[in-house]
């Protein structure tokens, strides 16, 4: 009986420290993997695009290795997917350790009853995202390092970071610096929201891809149109039906399509 009891108080003293949103909080970043372990290739059904694509949505500054900013390694925290044995089911649990592989937290397990591999593994990973929903993660700002050991370091502004990922089936290029338009979001993808349903916006050669995030597609992202960038005064939005309208960026990042007399303004997410 004592025995029993002690293990209960270790339980209790160990286990909510270890997995409170309060912990995610302290941390200023998480680095996601190219390719997660029980897959054999990079990115291999987008799970990593979308993955960060969700953590930054929830509140997260979301980076790939090699985009990581300049900062101290035990300043952010390091996520994982881990697929849980399952028969009939696709089942995965979120995992993201500090520094030193301690375990901050591990999510509910994501379920899918779906069959087909690619719409399985992105339905059960949203799933599991879905335990962030009500945590109000909110992680602090990043202080970046220079190389000079002498020099202080300074609160670098957050966004979404430029990416060689993709995050759905579809290619996802770069749009060409030489725009001039300063107001143009940078990050190789973007969140939006619009009448109560949150959007992507991806970077393109001509401009960007708008996608409403659905559970109605395979890979829950739906094109809604695309922006055309000719200069910086002519902006156009072509939806897929190839109606075309005129669309502008405001200081704010927020994207505003002409709809006739009146306007649709999505509001830029950071």
């Amino acid at each position: 009986m004592s025995k029993f009891i002690f293990l209960a108080f270790f339980f209790i003293s160990v286990v909510p420290k270890s997995f409170s949103q309060l912990n995610l909080n302290d941390f200023s970043f998480v680095i996601v993997p190219e390719q997660f372990e029980f897959l054999n290739e990079k990115d291999k059904y987008q799970l990593n695009s979308i993955s960060k694509f969700l953590y930054n949505k929830h509140g997260f500054h979301a980076y790939f290795s090699q985009e990581a900013p300049n900062t101290r390694r035990c300043d952010g925290l390091y996520a994982d997917l881990l697929k849980i044995p399952s028969v009939f089911k696709t089942k995965f649990v979120i995992v993201l350790k500090d520094c030193n592989g301690f375990e901050v937290y591990r999510s509910l397990e994501g379920v899918s009853k779906f069959k087909e591999f690619k719409k399985a593994y992105q339905d059960a990973m949203r799933n599991a995202f879905a335990n962030f929903e009500n945590m109000n993660v909110r992680q602090k700002d990043i202080i970046e390092y220079t190389e000079d050991s002498g020099s202080k370091p300074s609160t670098i502004e957050i966004q979404q970071p430029k990416s060689k990922q993709v995050s759905d089936s579809s290619e996802m290029e770069v749009v060409s610096e030489s725009t001039g338009n300063s107001m143009l979001p940078q990050p190789k993808f973007s969140s939006y929201t619009y009448n109560d349903k949150t959007y992507l916006l991806r970077k393109t050669f001509e401009g960007y891809s708008l996608y409403e995030e659905t559970t109605n597609s395979n890979d829950g992202l739906l094109l809604k149109g695309k922006i055309e960038v000719v200069t910086e005064s002519k902006i156009y939005f072509t939806d897929v039906s190839e109606n075309i309208f005129k669309a502008s960026f405001d200081s704010s990042e927020n994207l505003s399509i002409q709809q006739g007399d009146t306007s649709e303004v999505y509001k830029r997410i950071r």
